[in-house]
């Protein structure tokens, strides 16, 4: 059973910053999910932890060796027994999801060879509320509680 002890907006940061240590050559991520919301979270300096935890990060790319490296962090693998957390590496399908203009609201950083896009916040919560769990709810709370949204 996969753990879920991923609710730090510091840990989405040390793991981007241990992935892209690992690249031999530039490549890009997207970002989504709780995981994207901790990371808006952790670049705005704000700790409160997610009220419900979450299991992985969802990283969407086209690089070859980026996607290699998520699929080395997948469930049961030894990166989940170390981070308590995994990697769900998803299609690019998934970002059918957002509004078209989703990526006129991106926030960009560079990580060495890594450049991560990241959905605005209320892009974020989009998929969130349309599969409106309690979980999902409670993670739009929390980003309203903590100023990511209105």
């Amino acid at each position: 059973m996969p753990r879920r002890e991923l609710k730090h907006p510091s840990q989405v940061e040390d793991w981007l910053i241990e992935f892209s240590g690992q690249l031999s050559k530039p490549g890009q991520m997207i970002l989504i999910g709780s995981g994207a919301l901790l990371w808006h979270a952790a670049q705005r300096g704000i700790i409160e932890p997610l009220p419900e935890n979450s299991m992985d990060v969802d990283p969407i790319t086209d690089s070859d060796e980026i996607a290699r490296l998520c699929y080395e962090g997948i469930i049961g693998s030894e990166f989940e027994q170390r981070h308590g957390w995994h990697i769900n590496l998803m299609p690019d399908s998934v970002l059918r999801e957002f509004a078209a203009d989703w990526r006129l609201r991106t926030a960009t950083k560079q990580y060495g060879l890594l450049t991560l896009v990241v959905p605005s916040p209320a892009d974020l919560l989009v998929p969130k509320a349309k599969r409106n769990e309690p979980r999902d709810q409670a993670h739009a709370a929390w980003a309203k509680r903590c100023g990511l949204i209105d």
